[in-house]
């Protein structure tokens, strides 16, 4: 068919279509009409295949299974079709008319309006989510359309669509002026909740910096959320805020959805205390929630629209539910802060039930399901402000009490500390206060021990005065204590240079600690050699497991201690960084942790049989606390030196000599290489290793 041949097919299909149009299917247009609902006017054809085309729809054998509408506003729900719409407009008047045709609805993927022109042949005007702001010819939140009649004219206009989410098509004729007039009143309206959320924003985000309470966080997430969501669903935010984004607007409603109820589920638990006022199986359920809202802000990443809208619309149900049912047990219960809690979200949960249940299409559309998330919003944050003042009252009262408290108890906590249990121990023994603290008290835990010793101080201490042992040693010491407790460790006792500290979160924290230790004693030694003192060096060493806290003596002196076996296999190792002139040595258990790690450097030192233990244990060593020359060169002769060990073990000795001579020929100092090769050459050790520095 040739394009002349095309159009004359057009004409006489529209002039066809147009005669065989009876008055009922017409709407009638005059300049009389301010406004006038469409609904019930249009012809509507679905397309679940996404298959038909223009040409297609406008065949008068298809044109006839177009469906009259029995809606005053279209609804579709969550079915993804192409929807084809026809609307045949006739101006029986002598004047002509200029009216626009609105969908009062902004999320929509793919809108194409085709309107016919002089000479008959249709043409096609394209926007929505997929496209920028800019494609749109009208600049507005909803999609706008002019049509124009001359006098005694009669035109067919197509409307087709397509969106990811819900659909909703409500459709309505205006005249200009008319509309101007509605919309500006619709705009000062939303500019009006709009402002109300930016206060309570603003509010809250004063409240949080001031009593630096985290549950005000929680509520502004929330807010931020919950306007995100408003700026979507109006279309304001891709017309002002991302108007060149289609894909953050067909993906923020999803996003925001899940920043709003996690962080209201957040703010919830946090508020009423749910831990202790709600059920635990209320509360797991909540946590559960708040996992699944926080995957769902990455679910635009890996799937389509189709299905994360539908997801997240199917994630809010439970939270509408779960919320008002743990603020009607907390307020049963007593719980103060749930007074206005509970009435702020029962406003808020019957609008936006009401609303996800019309978008849903499982109820029709109504006042309330168009505007309930405006009303119930701006009522629920009003009434939650008053109950986060109520809340800093509360607080402000507690405070007030507990000073008190403080005060009365001053006298007795004075006495209480001549009996001394260190406060490290409080928390690992289950104590509140030091009040609370009983001869005897003793608790199990599985925990990291390290030690540290100067070498040769007793040497050391034998040069200088008692108040000059004393001043060194606190000044270590003080240095020191800081490097432990920044990794989450506390100490045990101090026994005179020595040090042991207990690490109870994870090894990590002793490793971490036992190499800033290292690293910062060249800072040390060099603050020693500006006052004209020797450098001295540490050792540190590093066992976890089972060890048992409590306190011993009488009942008019008190002392923290450990007693384990752990302990004392921690003082063991520590004690072989001297033999094998390693920085840090740690056990077995240890080194299982650094592998899963990895951010540590490591090698095997040897299998030894220490004092009280009956097998030998596997010490390695941890390098990354060493000078920083010494650090390349093991990392270097790492591999040599680990086939040697391998070898030596297996009893192939003469490899093993050979890997460990391929070691001390680029790194002599290798302490723990010299000792097994000492081993291997137990009479000509000391001549080879002259040779090998020559």
């Amino acid at each position: 068919m040739n394009c002349k041949s095309f159009i004359l097919y057009i004409v006489s299909t529209a002039l066809f279509a147009s005669s065989s149009l009876s008055a009922e299917d017409k709407i009638h247009v005059s300049k009389d009409i301010e406004r006038l609902p469409l609904g019930k006017s249009v012809y509507y054809l679905e397309d679940p295949e996404r298959k038909l085309t223009f040409e297609d729809v406008s065949k008068p054998d298809v044109e006839s299974k177009f469906i009259k509408s029995d809606q005053d506003s279209l609804d579709f729900g969550q079915l993804n079709y192409n929807y084809w719409f026809r609307l045949t407009f006739e101006n029986d008047t002598p004047e002509s008319v200029s009216k626009l045709v609105e969908i009062n609805y902004s999320n929509i993927d793919i809108v194409q309006f085709y309107k016919p022109n002089i000479d008959g042949v249709y043409s096609k005007e394209e926007s929505g989510m997929l496209f920028p702001f800019s494609a749109r010819s009208f600049k507005n939140r909803n999609f706008v359309y002019q049509i124009d009649l001359a006098p005694g004219q009669q035109k067919t206009y197509y409307l087709m669509t397509w969106t990811s989410g819900g659909l909703k098509v409500p459709l309505t004729l205006w005249d200009k002026e008319n509309f101007v007039q509605y919309n500006a009143d619709v705009q000062h309206g939303l500019g009006l909740y709009y402002g109300v959320m930016v206060v309570m924003i603003l509010y809250n985000i004063f409240i949080f910096f001031s009593v630096r309470d985290v549950s005000y966080f929680y509520y502004v997430s929330y807010i931020l959320g919950f306007l995100g969501i408003q700026l979507v669903l109006t279309g304001h935010g891709f017309q002002y805020l991302w108007p060149d984004f289609p894909f953050l607007q067909r993906n923020f409603y999803v996003i925001f959805t899940g920043i709003c109820m996690a962080a209201v589920l957040l703010f919830t638990k946090r508020f009423l205390n749910t831990k202790q006022n709600v059920p635990a199986w209320l509360d797991k359920s909540m946590k559960v929630m708040i996992v699944a809202h926080g995957l769902l802000l990455f679910t635009p990443l890996v799937l389509p629209p189709e299905i994360t809208v539908k997801l997240a619309l199917v994630l809010t149900i439970p939270v509408l539910i779960f919320i008002p049912i743990a603020t009607v047990i907390s307020f049963l219960k007593k719980f103060r802060p749930a007074r206005y809690f509970l009435l702020a979200f029962t406003v808020l949960t019957v609008s936006g039930t009401v609303v996800v249940l019309g978008f849903m299409n499982v109820i029709g559309s109504s006042f309330l399901t168009e505007y309930g998330l405006y009303l119930g919003s701006t009522m629920e944050v009003i009434l939650l402000s008053i109950a986060l003042a109520d809340r800093i009252n509360i607080m402000k009262k507690e405070k007030e009490e507990a000073q008190a408290k403080t005060l009365e108890m001053q006298k007795i906590l004075t006495e209480s500390y001549a009996r001394f249990v260190p406060k490290d121990f409080l928390a690992n023994l289950g104590k509140d206060s030091i009040l609370d603290v009983r001869l005897g008290d003793q608790i199990q835990k599985e925990m990291a021990v390290l030690f540290s010793d100067i070498r040769s101080f007793t040497t050391l201490s034998e040069q200088m005065t008692p108040a000059e042992n004393f001043n060194f040693i606190n000044s270590y010491l003080s240095r020191m204590s800081p490097i432990i407790q920044r990794h989450n460790g506390f100490i045990d006792k101090f026994i005179g240079d020595a040090i042991m500290a207990l690490f109870q979160r994870n090894v990590i924290d002793a490793v971490s600690a036992g190499v800033e230790m290292q690293r910062y004693l060249k800072e040390y030694n060099e603050h020693r050699n500006r006052q004209g003192y020797i450098p001295i060096q540490i050792g540190v060493g590093i066992h976890s497991g089972s060890l048992m806290l409590g306190t011993i003596g009488a009942e008019e002196r008190l002392e923290g201690t450990v007693i384990s076996d752990t302990v004392n296999l921690a003082s063991r190792i520590e004690s072989l960084t001297k033999v094998y002139g390693s920085r840090i040595a740690v056990s077995e258990s240890t080194i299982e942790e650094v592998k899963k790690d990895g951010k540590f450097h490591f090698r095997f030192l040897d299998r030894v049989k220490v004092k009280g233990k009956q097998r030998p244990v596997s010490v390695y060593e941890v390098f990354d606390g060493d000078e920083p020359q010494h650090q390349d060169l093991k990392l270097k002769t790492k591999e040599s030196y680990e086939k040697g060990v391998k070898a030596f073990y297996s009893n192939s000795f003469e490899e093993a000599k050979q890997q460990f001579e391929n070691v001390i020929s680029i790194f002599p100092d290798d302490k723990a290489t010299q000792l097994y090769l000492k081993r291997l050459y137990p009479v000509t050790h000391d001549r080879k290793l002259e040779e090998v520095e020559e």
